[in-house]
């Protein structure tokens, strides 16, 4: 008779909690073996300074920077072992790559050690991160799946900022207007999230 079904080899998702702080993205996970998957997730960053949602956040966990916007896009390698071998007992390991290409202009920033002064800059980004995630399948169905992940990495910060100029007829000796300057920053990410969608492609012997 007809082969047993094993599993569907295409997922296609979203990571919504994502969608509260500016990042809408869509993924795509091939599932090529039993065991190994990939997966390429892709989207915008959008600029939501000032809105109620950063607002929330930052003030629930002081820190947040949500004037930036630009694509990014995320390739990953995926060990799928449901329950695997290891004391997590995980559904599968992932290991990502991202890449985002963030800007903004003409933003007023407050100098910190003279409050009341102004400077006014734009900056171009570019972010390039490795990161390992650990993941639990919630919701399991042959059309339909909801995990959850949990993870962590390293993120390093390339950045391009233009002075633009001084408010109240203010001169700085550390800025200088028209002055590019450059910078890289290393910084840890935290990860946490749930990933939503549908499977396609029958998997079947």
């Amino acid at each position: 008779m007809g082969a047993a079904l094993l599993y569907k080899q295409l997922f296609i998702y979203l990571i919504p909690f994502n969608f509260l702080i500016g990042e809408y993205n869509v993924g795509l996970q091939y599932r090529y073996t039993d065991d190994w998957a990939v997966d390429v997730n892709f989207g915008y960053v959008a600029d939501i300074e000032g809105s109620f949602t950063s607002n929330v956040y930052e003030e629930i966990l002081k820190s947040g920077t949500f004037y930036y916007s630009g694509p990014f896009i995320k390739a990953s390698l995926l060990s799928v072992i449901p329950r695997g071998p290891n004391p997590l007992r995980t559904d599968y390991n992932q290991v990502e790559i991202g890449y985002k290409l963030l800007s903004y202009e003409h933003l007023d920033f407050e100098d910190e050690s003279d409050p009341g002064k102004l400077f006014n800059l734009s900056e171009r980004m570019q972010a390039v991160n490795l990161s390992w995630k650990a993941g639990y399948n919630i919701i399991p169905r042959s059309n339909f799946e909801m995990n959850g992940f949990l993870g962590f990495g390293m993120q390093i910060r390339f950045k391009n900022t233009h002075v633009n100029s001084f408010g109240y007829y203010y001169n700085s000796d550390l800025f200088i207007v028209n002055d590019q300057i450059r910078s890289t920053q290393v910084v840890p990410l935290f990860h946490a999230g749930i990933k939503i969608g549908l499977k396609a492609l029958e998997k079947k012997e």
